[in-house]
């Protein structure tokens, strides 16, 4: 199926069209509505791969009923419902993108139930079983107990009720009562028999991911939502009564639900679900393509036509295109709360989703349902089928020209007929190849299955990469060839033909190979406007155009030639600040220092950027932490969270100590001075807004410029670094011609290529691999082999800093520190030839710092017979073996820890392939390495060897590192501050308040790029 262009289909037009007067027919009166439409309130959105804004659908439908007279008065896409058991698709997201083992036993996270004596065998119960179940949660209906007694039910007393949870009788549950409740609750059936509908299931995934991440359910969704999804709406309820669509009846609005909020709490609006509905679509979640597309799969099977996913309702109805009768598959989630019901539903062969929310009496939704998919699927069928007939039935040829140097004149030709696009025909020197693959197909498949016929149908597997066409951009698609079958022999036998609706079509993929190429197998090439304008069928080594088809180098665009300045506001410009503050706010620390008018850059200062309290709750700003006298336990609350400032608060409250308060380190009066202020790559429009509303408004800097971090490197002498080193640096008059930056800080790891100090965007490539995440697995690691240290974080990171390297041969090493190194004297081969080393922890008392030392089999030896002996040791020591080179060794292959991610060498091929191949020589011989990770002993060293092995043997590679690689980004912002033309690129308070926020990214976009 051909995923429509739907923004501009003239099919889905119409039909939306006609469902707005049919749904206005229906709420006015005119025409039965099947619900009472005084009572019943909805919104309606229909989203797709191609609507403009993921937050707005391309169509949608809003009523608010007359007797709603509580919260909102003006319903629209904002507006929050409760949204039922649709959280639970959330959920499971949450699940999915968490990390954890889904195929382990809840018991591995959650101890109370492995320990517990249960009638449900835990052990047996993994957390994709969890996430599959869709007995529920709510099972006590407290408010109907008049009507079972007067059906005969003996009368409870309260106290026979649970004692949490039952709504209109208790609270909900704590975490305790709830884990207490489930471990003497009753098994519905034995674990994988078949699918059970469970809102307590996802309670326990949730409980065992909040073991593993220290965050509650509310901060898991407003991370994995809100901030990645822009989804500001959706929160576990309660909601916000102003916004919020509220029935008139007896409702749950305002519920508290407490641990069962996994299962069904979530408030949420049609602009939000349409926003994870588009990411869904359009495969751009936090999950790969691959992972979404394995997400909407069955796992198992109703005792109807329909399946369950993980946790979808999947049906396939066959009447939704009644003039091309075939299955439809939609996955759909439908949940429902005191008078709320929800449906949002995703079909994902057409790329469109549907978000349907109702408050009211519970019967609106199926009759709502039914209406929306009996009007949207046949349109957005038809315009699929128009667009596959425009697009691709038609008939390629070699062109004229084309013949000499092919050898040979090739024609295909495709055809829409009621079911698919099929083959018409397709000849080479006037043969029929197309005849032809349907006698090899009988020859080698036909003895297998079926005879096939002469139909071949074409298919697309979603297999779509960047190329180059006739030197301009293209999209390549794959698709796959598939024979009809003709039907099963005739016979006289009983049942004959009973089972022929059986497709195993699908076996026969790549099943014939000519030259190795497969058969089956042709390319159809798209422009950027989505039209077809080539055709390739590899195994005739044919393709539309002579000239053949080569790996896609997104043009590069050019930079500017000299910093650009925004209008003048008024003729009399304000008066130049004869002072910068040059700050590059990192996540793990902060530099800043002062430049001033004629004067060199003074040394920067380094603080930690963070807010910091040990274990008797004394609080530490910045560079207070260097008073703490016992690092034990010590939590901190950083304002940088993946490379972006994302708690405003915190990170004021640490500027306010370091610069602007009366004992600060660095006292500056901000009206007086211009800040150059260091950015990661790609940094989030809103984020950037946000910043630069602090830097104006809060602090009212005279001058401002917002820089990316990584192109302020250009502004050395890059060149020095490859030589010999002068007594003196040399500060570069303009950027270095051209430069590859590599920075690995404490968030992730980034790669930039520059010119003439222009980072060139498309190529910047990104790894989510940085000191945090280092030092979390080194703690990991730790506490798995010797004890518990995930709390101590502070200690761990001076570990990983003192003791870690970049191995040359990570394998000779593992074989090292596992096996010794037989042959060699005891010593050295007891420590794996030097690689195990002992590090004596810090106490606090008589050693404020850890330290390294050669590992000393001997002091092991006594250690253990003190211990024996009931007394303690004087140290406390931790022998650090593979761990060593294990964790800086994910930088280079993420995928140890199961990161989904290339490594550094690789990333920087990655780069580079977006990039013209004239530019990767320069950038190839200038390799620079910034930030704390590159100080890994071996680090220059291993990733010189891994790029020279992944590129040309005539391309120069050169790795080179600065002196103190972690404020080297600072003292390229103090070389660039003080260039003359700064004030060209650098806005104005004046220029911010007259011209806008718009008019400061539009300045900054400009780059700095010097003459």
């Amino acid at each position: 199926m051909v995923i429509p262009r739907l923004r501009d289909a003239s099919a889905l037009r119409d039909a939306t069209a006609k469902l707005t007067k049919t749904l206005d027919a229906a709420v006015a009166g005119t025409i039965n509505a099947g619900w009472p439409v005084e009572n019943v309130s909805f919104s309606i959105g229909l989203v797709t791969r191609d609507q403009g804004d993921p937050g707005v659908p391309l169509w949608e439908y809003h009523h608010l009923a007359k007797r709603n007279v509580n919260g909102t008065k003006r319903i629209g896409r904002d507006s929050q419902y409760l949204i039922g058991s649709v959280t639970k698709v959330l959920s499971d997201y949450i699940l999915l993108n968490s990390g954890l083992d889904i195929n382990a036993p809840v018991t591995k996270y959650i101890s109370r139930l492995r320990d517990s004596e249960s009638g449900i065998h835990w052990e047996n119960t993994a957390e994709a079983n969890d996430a599959n179940s869709s007995v529920d949660g709510f099972s006590e209906y407290y408010y109907l107990k008049e009507v079972f007694l007067s059906a005969g039910f003996p009368p409870l007393k309260d106290s026979d009720y649970p004692s949490c949870g039952v709504i209109a009788l208790n609270k909900a549950c704590s975490e305790k009562q709830f884990i207490d409740g489930m471990i003497h609750s009753y098994p519905v059936i034995a674990p994988g028999e078949r699918p059970a509908y469970s809102s307590t299931a996802f309670t326990v995934f949730i409980m065992a991911i909040e073991e593993a991440t220290g965050k509650n359910y509310g901060q898991l969704i407003e991370e994995t939502f809100g901030k990645a999804l822009q989804m500001k709406s959706t929160r576990p309820s309660p909601g916000d009564d102003k916004k919020a669509v509220i029935p008139p009846d007896e409702n749950s609005w305002g519920s508290d639900y407490g641990v069962n909020a996994p299962g069904g709490g979530l408030v949420s609006t049609v602009s939000d679900l349409s926003r994870f509905a588009y990411a869904i679509l359009t495969r751009s979640t936090a999950l790969t393509p691959a992972q979404v597309r394995m997400w909407l799969k069955p796992v198992d099977y109703t005792g109807g036509y329909s399946a369950v996913g993980a946790p979808w309702e999947i049906f396939r109805p066959h009447n939704l295109t009644p003039a091309h009768p075939h299955p439809v598959t939609i996955y759909a989630k439908s949940g429902g709360a005191q008078s709320y019901r929800s449906q949002f539903s995703i079909i994902d062969e057409y790329g469109v989703g549907v978000v349907l929310l109702t408050a009211g009496p519970m019967k609106a939704i199926p009759v709502l349902n039914d209406a929306i998919m009996a009007a949207i699927v046949p349109a957005v069928d038809d315009a699929s089928r128009q667009q596959a007939a425009k697009g691709y039935a038609r008939t390629f040829k070699t062109a004229s020209g084309e013949q000499s140097n092919t050898t040979a004149a090739v024609d295909a030709t495709f055809e829409m007929d009621k079911d698919s696009l099929t083959v018409k025909a397709m000849n080479r020197n006037g043969s029929d190849i197309y005849g032809a693959l349907t006698q090899i197909w009988n020859y080698t498949m036909a003895q297998y299955t079926a005879d096939m016929s002469s139909t071949v149908r074409l298919f697309p597997t979603d297999l779509d990469e960047a190329a180059v066409l006739d030197g301009k951009k293209v999209t390549r698609e794959v698709w796959r060839l598939w024979p009809d079958f003709v039907g099963p022999p005739k016979s006289d036998l009983p049942g004959s033909g009973t089972l022929q609706d059986d497709c195993v079509l699908w076996t026969l993929g790549d099943w014939v190979h000519y030259g190795g190429e497969p058969v089956d197998r042709v390319l159809f090439y798209k422009d950027r406007k989505g039209d077809v304008v080539g055709f390739e069928a590899p195994f005739l080594r044919f393709s539309k155009h002579s000239t053949g088809v080569r790996t896609a180098h997104p043009a590069l665009a050019s930079p500017n030639p000299a910093m650009a300045g925004g209008r003048k506001s008024k003729p009399a410009a304000p008066a130049r600040p004869a002072t910068t503050l040059v700050l590059d706010n990192g996540a793990y620390t902060l530099k800043a220092g002062f430049v001033r008018d004629g004067g060199a850059p003074s040394e920067p200062r380094l603080a930690p950027n963070c807010i910091a309290r040990d274990r008797a709750r004394k609080i530490y700003v910045a560079s207070d932490l260097d008073k703490c006298r016992d690092f034990g336990e010590i939590q901190f609350r950083r304002p940088v969270e993946k490379g972006f400032v994302v708690n405003w608060e915190a990170q004021k409250e640490v500027w306010d100590h370091e610069l602007f308060d009366d004992k600060a380190p660095l006292k500056c009066d901000p009206a007086e001075t211009r800040l150059i202020l260091a950015e990661p790559p790609n940094g989030l429009p809103a984020l950037q807004t946000n910043c630069d509303q602090v830097v104006f408004e809060e602090y009212g800097f005279a001058s401002y410029y917002r820089g990316v971090g990584p192109a302020f490197n250009a502004y050395h002498d890059v060149q020095a670094l490859f030589r010999t080193p002068t007594d003196e640096a040399t500060v570069a008059g303009a950027p270095a011609e051209i430069l590859l930056l590599v920075d690995s800080g404490y968030s992730h790891t980034t790669v930039t290529p520059l010119l003439r100090g222009q980072p060139l965007h498309s190529a910047v490539r990104r790894l989510d691999v940085g000191g945090k995440l280092l030092t979390n697995y080194l703690a990991r690691l730790i506490s798995v082999r010797h004890f518990d240290v995930r709390n101590e974080t502070y200690i761990v990171n001076e570990m990983k800093e003192a003791a870690c390297y970049v191995s040359a041969d990570f394998k000779s090493d593992l074989e090292r520190t596992w096996k010794g190194t037989r042959g060699d004297r005891r010593q050295d081969y007891l420590s794996g030839a030097g690689i195990v080393k002992d590090y004596v922890l810090p106490d606090f008392h008589s050693r404020s710092k850890g330290e390294l030392r050669e590992y000393d089999p001997a002091r092991h030896s006594k250690a253990r017979k003190v211990a024996a002996a009931g007394s303690h040791a004087d140290e406390d020591i931790l022998t650090l073996r593979n761990e060593r080179f294990a964790v800086p060794e994910l930088i280079f292959n993420p995928s140890d820890m199961g990161m989904r991610q290339p490594g550094l060498a690789d990333l920087i091929y990655q780069s580079l392939q977006e990039l013209p191949l004239g530019l990767w020589p320069g950038l190839l011989a200038n390799i620079v390495v910034v930030g704390g990770n590159t100080l890994f002993d071996g680090f220059v060293q291993r990733l010189q060897r891994e790029v020279v092995q992944r590129f040309p043997d005539d391309c120069v590679v050169r790795v080179a590192r600065p002196p103190d690689p972690i404020i080297s980004t600072w003292t390229g912002a103090a070389n660039m501050a003080s260039h003359a033309n700064i004030d060209k690129v650098a806005v104005t308070k004046q220029e911010y308040e007259e011209l806008g926020a718009a008019a400061v990214a539009r300045k900054f976009a400009t780059g700095i790029n010097v003459p």
